[in-house]
């Protein structure tokens, strides 16, 4: 508890400062972000480490294209289609084909998995009021998180995937679900730019997209048979295993954001 507690507490503020601050720092952070999962996300799946610059060079492309191309969408989009490219030339300079449609298989999953949710990160922040947007994310996903825990703890019996996550209860996605929702919508009463329909539907889709984020991580893990993605983060595992829900749930946020809101 101690060690997730000194990790929480500097991380949580190291996050709201880039949100803060954002253009070049948050874009930063997001790309920091996304080079240290994609990491941890190639080694769970195997992934040769002379291929690995292929995803890493996606998720700079990614998120450098979505702070500064114009339109900024238009920039994402080259980007994933310039890391198709960089992953077949990385598949072409390795000189042996065994295993390589495993590895360009991953590399490829990494940079939708990965660098696109860090790119629309970005995306998200460069929006007016995008601060806020984010800030809706964090909050949707932190509370899901916490009120999922509790109530899978203090209620949970039906497990709602027991191959994958067996700890994961239908009791505690109801709880979460509400848990997180309410704390949007308490979190859009704040703010003038959504109205608390619109925070209230973003609250849903966030904690769903979180859920799902979450079992997609665990399936990983799993299937690697490893407990966390990482250590680099303490107690609380490693970086893909903090924000395997942030990844999900941005989408969410940022396309009905742009869609009911702006």
């Amino acid at each position: 508890m101690m060690s997730r507690v000194l990790v929480a507490v500097p991380g949580v503020a190291v996050i709201l400062t880039a949100v803060y601050l954002g253009g070049p720092v948050f874009a930063a952070f997001a790309l920091a972000v996304a080079v240290a999962a994609l990491h941890e996300f190639y080694s769970l799946a195997g992934v040769p480490l002379h291929l690995r610059w292929a995803g890493y060079a996606t998720a700079v492309l990614a998120v450098v294209l979505a702070w500064t191309a114009m339109p900024a969408e238009r920039g994402l989009l080259l980007a994933l289609g310039a890391g198709l490219i960089i992953a077949a030339a990385a598949a072409l300079g390795r000189g042996s084909r065994e295993g390589v449609a495993r590895g360009v298989s991953a590399i490829v999953m990494g940079a939708m998995y990965i660098a696109m949710p860090a790119g629309v990160l970005v995306l998200t922040r460069e929006m007016p009021d995008g601060a806020g947007a984010i800030v809706i994310l964090m909050v949707g996903v932190w509370v899901f998180d916490t009120a999922s825990y509790a109530a899978g703890r203090l209620w949970g019996s039906r497990p709602i995937a027991p191959r994958t996550s067996p700890n994961k209860t239908w009791e505690g996605f109801i709880g979460g679900l509400v848990g997180g929702t309410a704390a949007v919508a308490f979190a859009g009463l704040y703010m003038d730019w959504i109205s608390w329909w619109q925070s209230i539907v973003i609250g849903i889709a966030v904690c769903v997209a979180a859920f799902a984020g979450d079992l997609f991580e665990s399936m990983l893990k799993r299937d690697a048979g490893v407990k966390d993605s990482g250590r680099i983060l303490g107690g609380h595992g490693g970086v893909l295993d903090r924000f395997d829900s942030m990844l999900f749930a941005v989408l969410p946020v940022y396309f009905l954001t742009a869609w009911m809101v702006l």
